[in-house]
């Protein structure tokens, strides 16, 4: 089966359309949606209704994305030379040692929203805890109070005690993020921070390579459905699509 965005109709559909009109600055019409499958599909539609169309005059967002990246980084302590084949585990190298504070600071000093970092339960869009460690923890804790009895001072404790392994366990989750998998090297990251930065950086240089507008137009996806995979030309919205184009 292709990989799928898996919609489900909730709204969300919605959402990507009206985001993409925002930040394009185009018109979709309902038909156009409706028959819009893929995300190459809305791409090409991007590319055939956005404003000046047919200009020569480009500018690379993601070179751009990428020399604020590099002064960020040598700001942050990063030494050696930065290319954008440079690996994403020289970011190892900087402190503090939390991916998530590092994350914060060089979106800081670079001025560029990041891609959201992955947590060890790669998840989609709530903290893993609340798909199998809460319930499981929980229904243990249920299972000891019946055992136990229903005292006060057994319910007092049982309640201490979940809230506890709650809170630890999302504190847990926060800290052990890590960056996105599908990115290697900064080049790559600076492709995708262009991407979730665009307007910020089509305010500076209102025209831009088609490229540029595929990352923004993930990173819309990303915004709206927290897919953490490669998205591709191939990749559908819906899942029915994908069992439809396979």
């Amino acid at each position: 089966m292709k990989d799928t965005l898996n919609f489900v109709g909730d709204g969300d559909d919605v959402d990507v359309i009206h985001d993409v009109e925002r930040t394009f600055g185009i018109k979709l019409t309902a038909a156009e949606a409706e028959q819009t499958r893929t995300v190459g599909q809305l791409h090409d539609l991007i590319e055939l209704k956005r404003p000046n169309a047919g200009s020569g005059t480009q500018t690379c967002l993601s070179q751009l994305a990428f020399y604020r990246l590099r002064r960020a980084l040598k700001t942050m302590g990063l030494e050696g030379e930065i290319t954008p084949q440079t690996p994403m585990s020289a970011l190892e190298r900087i402190e503090p040692r939390s991916m998530a504070s590092k994350w914060r600071r060089l979106a800081q000093s670079s001025g560029l929203d990041l891609p959201s970092l992955e947590s060890p339960f790669r998840i989609k869009k709530e903290p893993a805890i609340f798909r199998w460690r809460a319930p499981l923890i929980l229904g243990v804790l249920g299972c000891l109070w019946v055992a136990f009895g229903t005292s006060l001072d057994y319910r007092l404790v049982l309640f201490l005690g979940s809230a506890l392994f709650v809170g630890f366990d999302y504190a847990w989750w926060l800290v052990a993020r890590s960056a996105p998998q599908r990115i290697h090297t900064i080049g790559e990251l600076a492709r995708e921070a262009s991407g979730f930065s665009f307007a910020t950086l089509t305010a500076e240089n209102k025209e831009c390579a088609p490229s540029d507008r595929w990352f923004a137009l993930g990173a819309i996806l990303r915004g709206i459905t927290g897919h953490e995979l490669a998205i591709t030309r191939q990749t559908t919205f819906f899942a029915d699509h994908a069992r439809s184009t396979a």
